[in-house]
């Protein structure tokens, strides 16, 4: 098992089309045999080992089973971290008609002052995110790393003007 790697550490080929039925049956047997409680009675430094490899395991699992942490997952082991401080190093740059796109909803946003706007206004930006997470997919399927990068991060501002909208509206 190698902890280092979500896939390895489950046992499967990198890619985001895994069986989720594989990726069940993948981590259940492997917690099944690497659970903490089996280390019970062993030494403080096989529990810490045991402790550890659970906690790759359910780390591993925890990213590969949702869609859109494993497509980021897979342009971080392409070399391309959207979680560090460059955001996206190794892809290009976003443009500026997007920057612009951002802002302009942002104002819509804003603009959106009956409950009827700001629903039909979450229901546009839930269609992008959609839309930006297929695109990513697309783009990892065709080994196209950093243009799924760009789709994610584009993915990532949608998220955080969902959450505005959410947000306004508890």
């Amino acid at each position: 098992m190698n902890d280092s790697d979500h896939f390895a550490t489950l046992g499967l080929e990198p890619s985001y089309d895994i069986e989720r039925t594989e990726l069940e049956r993948s981590y259940l047997a492997l917690q099944q045999l690497h659970h903490p409680d089996r280390a019970v009675g062993g030494s403080v430094g096989e529990q810490r080992a045991a402790l550890e490899r659970s906690a790759a395991i359910n780390e591993a699992y925890r990213v590969l089973r949702d869609p859109v942490r494993r497509a980021e997952y897979l342009c971080k082991r392409s070399g391309i971290d959207l979680d560090s401080s460059d955001a996206v190093r190794g892809a290009p740059k976003m443009d500026q008609s997007f920057l612009l796109e951002m802002i302009e909803q942002r104002e819509a946003l804003q603009a959106a002052d009956t409950q009827a706007r700001r629903d039909a206004f979450r229901e546009g930006v839930d269609t992008q995110l959609d839309q930006t997470l297929d695109a990513a997919v697309s783009e990892l399927r065709r080994g196209a790393i950093p243009a799924a990068a760009r789709a994610l991060v584009r993915r990532r501002y949608l998220q955080r003007l969902l959450d505005e909208i959410d947000g306004a509206a508890a």
